[in-house]
């Protein structure tokens, strides 16, 4: 491989790749509406906006110290447009290409011209190179610290409540009314086996692909393989199952009754809203997702 292959591979892997130091560059900017890349966290910070115009200066200012090694860019952090809805998206695009360009000039590039310097600046053409590649990881990670504040789906509230208050309101009313059914004794176990199971292979499949599985954070990556083959909300009904199966373990027949109103809550207070939240934020890939995967079993 020759240098200029390796410092190509290098730029295109840190801006839509896989690089080493976490997601693309494409990948964070990707999860930012205008309005929150227009979003100014403190006085004196830069926003991701700025920081994606300051990242394009800084790709074609060494694509133009090729022929002038003695280019600066007038300015270094220009001011992104006032009418964000319209130039957010143009301004992403235009870093991409940026960069693109100049990939495929530094591949062609012989190591001898790479390895000579640029004009008086005392470093190399690789130099500078590798520093652009540098340079966007450094920016991806400041984006995406930037970006923490960004949407979430404003869920009623946290599911693990709505488990939480099954349980409680089903032991206390039930050994009020002392409440008791029949029932075989394996069913309980099967069904507690059956939602920890679900349960714990939708947690691991969040851990693995590095999203939360808390609906009221931020949503990192769409999830459509592994549990969400089955269902749009595996974790929910692998919950679901484990109260039955505590139910059926207690003999409470209240954990079942109370079955129904926790799905309503989960239904139209966690799911129905983390739809629209992610509809929005990943577009025609989730309404293709929804589409294709049941949202429940049925």
């Amino acid at each position: 491989m020759t240098q200029g292959s390796r410092i190509a591979a290098e730029l295109r892997r840190a801006w839509n790749d896989a690089p080493w130091h976490g997601p693309s560059l494409a990948q964070v900017v990707g999860r930012l509406g205008a309005k929150q890349a227009a979003a100014r966290r403190a006085r004196g910070s830069h926003t991701p906006w700025e920081l994606v115009l300051h990242l394009t200066v800084w790709v074609e200012t060494p694509l133009r110290r090729v022929d002038d090694p003695s280019y600066d860019p007038p300015v270094d952090f220009p001011e992104p447009s006032p009418t964000p809805e319209l130039h957010w998206a143009q301004d992403v695009d235009r870093l991409g290409d940026a960069i693109e360009t100049l990939a495929e000039h530094v591949e062609r590039m012989q190591d001898a011209e790479l390895a000579a310097f640029v004009g008086t600046r005392g470093y190399s053409y690789a130099t500078m190179f590798d520093g652009v590649a540098q340079h966007l990881a450094y920016h991806a990670g400041q984006i995406a610290v930037l970006a923490l504040n960004e949407e979430v789906a404003g869920v009623l509230l946290p599911p693990p409540l709505i488990g939480i208050g099954v349980i409680v309101l089903a032991e206390v009313l039930g050994r009020a009314f002392g409440a008791h059914f029949t029932r075989p004794g394996w069913l309980g176990w099967v069904l507690l086996a059956a939602g920890l199971g679900l349960f714990g292979w939708t947690h691991e499949y969040f851990a693995k692909h590095r999203t939360p599985a808390a609906p009221w954070r931020a949503a990192r990556t769409l999830m459509r393989g592994g549990p969400f083959r089955l269902t749009r909300n595996p974790m929910y009904v692998g919950a679901l199952l484990i109260l039955a199966g505590i139910g059926c373990l207690r003999s409470n027949p209240l954990y079942i009754i109370l079955l129904v109103p926790a799905w309503a809550v989960l239904h139209w207070g966690v799911v129905l809203r983390e739809e629209r939240y992610l509809l929005k934020r990943f577009g025609a890939p989730y309404r293709q997702f929804m589409d294709s995967t049941r949202r429940w079993f049925s």
